[in-house]
């Protein structure tokens, strides 16, 4: 491994005049080509040395006011998303990382890179989760909290206490009424269907 001075922010890498340590094939054939980066040898180092310095002060600047967002957002329980989901709780749109700073950034009026969070697959469900966040040496954990958009919440419900039919009299009947009908009126059927076979073969 060698080391760089970068010279561009890339989220695989790291962050404009940050020295970061690569394999020397892939400084030889792609950073230094492509002037991503430069050797970090005593020559660079002294070239960039006011422009890392400040660099490096705007780096832990940043993490402090990180670590400050995310002591916020623990005292207020973490971040709440509102989703239509189905009945079961799955959600019709999977949540990302880019709808968990975009909400931070509308709570918070902070904007995060969305790479800083190590979300390992998108949420497709309402509930609680934890997850991890890293900055350079600082690491923490955003609780987020899907909730089920309620409004869809109450077409669901509608939807499961809507009467399907009507008796005769023009009562409604519930879909347990209707569903002990049909089976008492299939009962009945093949008590039927079974009296007319002993008849016939009598």
């Amino acid at each position: 491994m060698i080391e760089v001075i970068l010279l561009v922010n890339d989220k695989h890498l790291g962050e404009r005049f940050e020295i970061i340590k690569v394999k020397p094939v892939f400084a030889r054939n792609i950073l230094l080509p492509k002037k991503m980066a430069v050797l970090a040898d005593s020559s660079s180092k002294n070239a960039y040395e006011q422009k890392m310095k400040a660099a490096e002060i705007e780096r832990a600047k940043k993490s402090q006011s990180l670590d400050e967002v995310f002591t916020k957002i623990h005292e207020d329980g973490g971040i709440v998303l509102i989703r239509k989901a189905n009945k079961d709780n799955t959600l019709y749109a999977k949540v990302d990382e880019n709808d968990i700073i975009e909400a931070i950034k509308e709570k918070y009026g902070i904007e995060i890179e969305s790479h800083f969070f190590k979300l390992k697959k998108k949420l497709t469900a309402v509930g609680s989760f934890a997850i991890p966040f890293m900055y350079k040496t600082l690491k923490k954990e955003l609780i987020v909290n899907i909730e089920a958009d309620p409004e869809e919440a109450k077409k669901h419900k509608k939807a499961d206490e809507k009467p399907e039919e009507l008796h005769e009299d023009g009562v409604k009947k519930t879909k347990e009424e209707i569903k002990a009908e049909k089976e008492a009126e299939r009962k009945v059927k093949k008590e039927e269907t079974l009296k007319r076979l002993k008849e016939k073969y009598k």
